[in-house]
């Protein structure tokens, strides 16, 4: 890993669904300085974004991780039907965002992060762009899901939606995210298991119901830039349908980049090149 010189500090924002865990590379600056904010996957946390945080190719900005509400170290909500959505989800992150008083940002969202970037564009009218990665812009339905998802494994798709899993579910989840049951991978099962069961259960059940935007609405309409990068093998992710058939008003450099020799967590797998791609992002859009 490339580690900058800057150091990385850990607090907490309280907010009214409870306390959420921040990795704050620059907590010092003013509110106006450049910020990147990444939000994490289903039964993951902010720790997966290391790669990013600590690049020296990123450090002309201020970059924020956060954990969401029953994720990683953020307290579960008080309310989790009302939080264990899209828009539950981005509601806190708006938050989040309001408290700390930022107001230049782009957001990188990685799988549901990426769908709950989605539905902050409606309400974040300042934000200046989205990266999303592992993302497919649905309609929020069983549909939606079935169009914009795969999974090889029948095995993996009965864990989604269920709560209380065994140490060998968790692994089969794992394996979505790079886990090959090595020792040195073995965070990802820990991340799936320490995830609150609500939100295991509850989010799943909430896409099934509907709630949230038309993300290809979203897409098709919104008229700030959307870079998206993909993993070449990712395991559940139909990238030719982002490719095909998602239509974007402004898809950054008019491409979906498709990285090789990497799955659903490309931005931890080929960490360099995403690095590469998220900082000319940056650059076009903050111009330094």
């Amino acid at each position: 890993m490339n580690k900058s010189d800057q150091s990385l500090h850990h607090y907490y924002i309280k907010t009214s669904q409870g306390r959420i865990s921040i990795w704050d590379s620059k907590p010092e600056v003013t509110m106006s300085v450049p910020t990147v904010l990444f939000l994490h996957g289903h039964c993951i946390n902010k720790k997966f974004f290391g790669e990013q945080i600590k690049s020296t190719l990123l450090t002309n900005y201020r970059l924020i991780a956060l954990d969401l509400p029953g994720y990683g170290e953020s307290e579960p909500p008080k309310d989790p039907e009302k939080v264990y959505s899209f828009p539950g989800f981005a509601n806190v992150v708006i938050e989040v965002v309001e408290l700390m008083k930022l107001n230049n940002i782009v957001i990188v969202g990685w799988s549901l992060g990426g769908h709950v970037a989605l539905e902050i564009t409606s309400l974040l009218p300042d934000l200046k762009g989205l990266l999303i990665t592992g993302t497919p812009p649905i309609e929020v339905s069983a549909g939606g899901l079935s169009r914009g998802f795969k999974i090889a494994n029948p095995k993996i798709l009965e864990c989604f939606g269920k709560g209380d899993l065994s140490y060998e579910e968790a692994e089969l989840m794992a394996t979505i995210s790079g886990y090959d049951y090595s020792e040195e991978k073995k965070f990802i099962v820990d991340a799936v298991l320490q995830t609150d069961e609500g939100a295991k259960t509850i989010y799943p059940r909430s896409i099934l119901k509907g709630i949230g935007q038309n993300e290809l609405k979203i897409v098709k309409e919104w008229p700030h830039p959307i870079a998206v990068i993909a993993g070449e093998q990712d395991k559940g992710i139909n990238n030719e349908y982002i490719i095909h058939d998602v239509k974007f008003k402004n898809l950054w450099n008019d491409q979906v980049y498709v990285i090789s020799n990497a799955g659903h967590a490309v931005f931890m797998e080929r960490s360099e090149k995403f690095n590469e791609i998220l900082q000319s992002f940056l650059r076009e859009i903050f111009q330094i």
